[in-house]
């Protein structure tokens, strides 16, 4: 890093909230940083999402890095069970042993201490890439968005969540089905058509009054006359909401999820699904004023 004169080069990010340093400069995508055996002002880097990227309080002012130690009173001790005399002394001095003590080698053992050296000075520049006015938070993405072409030339990756970005049509898809699988009530709402290419979501609306119908119970046997059985119909379905991510017969394809950041993107994404999911589960019920033409919100629920 410094043996043969050359600085340390560092990328900054800063704002008003967080502050980011990197030593890959270049943002290549196989590399190994040498940041975090390093102090920083007298302190350790903070580790973030991404090895490479590290959390710091401000611009540096001083960098150092642990000298190795140094290894000191080298030499060689007779092994325990060995007797020690004349010719098998217990320490030897390494620049005796080798002309010396040969022959009897394999009764001996090479130790040495070792002494700290303390720290040393990393010469290093910092080059600050972004200066961002407002609060900025490095931290890994729940989605993959897409991006202005312009922004992707321009922008630093890590800096991309700060552009516009949008998903596309197989995503927004997903999430939405993928929510909805999950939350909904199927006390009020059922998922009649559950695909990669089509979703439907039918609610369950309760009939002002149950309504009569007959039903073979026997129709599954033929031989056997035919007997019936009354029974109720106490909720009907209406189709409440339908989506695709392409086009498929006539559902309705799928407005991809975008935003102004990333953040927003979160937002809006947040929004929707809430919304969606209100609707989907709101209990309703036949108005019986006008025998079930219209409904209402039961407010018993």
């Amino acid at each position: 890093m410094n043996s043969q004169g050359s600085k340390l080069k560092l990328v900054m990010i800063t704002s008003n909230s967080n502050n980011y340093i990197s030593d890959n400069v270049n943002n290549e995508g196989y590399f190994y940083t040498k940041l975090s055996n390093l102090l920083f002002d007298g302190k350790n880097l903070e580790n973030t999402y991404d090895n490479n990227w590290f959390k710091i309080d401000s611009i540096p002012t001083k960098i150092e890095k642990v000298k190795p130690k140094t290894k000191i009173n080298q030499r060689y001790e007779l092994k325990e069970g060995y007797p020690e005399s004349e010719l098998t002394p217990k320490v030897v001095n390494c620049s005796d042993f080798d002309d010396n003590y040969d022959e009897v080698r394999g009764l001996y053992t090479f130790k040495y201490d070792e002494v700290e050296e303390g720290f040393e000075d990393v010469e290093f520049e910092v080059n600050v890439i972004e200066e961002v006015d407002g609060e900025f938070e490095m931290k890994q993405l729940q989605y993959t968005p897409k991006y202005n072409f312009l922004d992707k030339i321009q922008t630093h990756p890590k800096l991309l969540p700060l552009k516009p970005c949008k998903l596309s049509n197989e995503q927004s898809y997903k999430i939405i089905r993928d929510f909805v699988k999950n939350n909904i009530n199927s006390k009020y709402a059922a998922i009649t058509s559950d695909y990669y290419f089509c979703f439907t979501v039918k609610k369950k609306i309760e009939l002002y009054e149950p309504r009569q119908y007959q039903v073979d119970i026997n129709s599954g046997y033929k031989r056997r006359k035919p007997k019936y059985e009354t029974r109720y119909q106490r909720s009907r379905e209406v189709t409440v909401f339908e989506v695709a991510p392409k086009p498929y017969q006539s559902y309705t394809i799928v407005t991809p999820f975008e935003g102004a950041s990333y953040e927003d993107l979160l937002v809006n994404i947040d929004t929707y699904l809430n919304d969606l999911i209100t609707k989907i589960n709101e209990p309703l019920i036949e108005c019986e004023c006008c025998k079930g033409t219209g409904v209402i919100i039961d407010g018993n629920n």
